[in-house]
């Protein structure tokens, strides 16, 4: 009898897990050309863009162009690649592309690789 309350509790904890809603990381902010407020549920995360050489010449540019590229609300996957000073470093995926983030910059001549 154990045994059924033990498979009935199982069943319905995946039927409650596959049926309800699932919470991405979103974008709440563009704070400079490589730092960005994430959201995640009911947290928050400041993330740096991995790999990512921005040109301080391009600096306000840059961050024109990532605002158009992730606005607010913006779902993404996150990659941590590491830490520096306690902001997380990240490859920053947007569920739209697919593509990450540092790539699009680098193929705009707005950044630089240095990984």
């Amino acid at each position: 009898m154990n045994n059924f309350y033990t498979k009935t509790l199982i069943l319905f904890i995946s039927f409650f897990c596959f049926f309800s809603q699932v919470y991405a990381a979103e974008i709440l902010q563009v704070t400079s050309s490589s730092v960005l407020l994430i959201g995640d549920n009911n947290r928050t995360y400041t993330v740096k863009l991995a790999c990512t050489d921005i040109n301080p010449d391009l600096e306000e540019k840059s961050v024109i162009w990532l605002k158009k590229q992730l606005p607010r609300g913006t779902k993404i996957n996150l990659k941590p690649k590491g830490s520096l000073d306690g902001i997380l470093l990240a490859k920053v995926i947007p569920f739209n592309s697919n593509i990450d983030i540092t790539e699009k910059y680098i193929n705009e001549g707005l950044a630089t690789n240095n990984c």
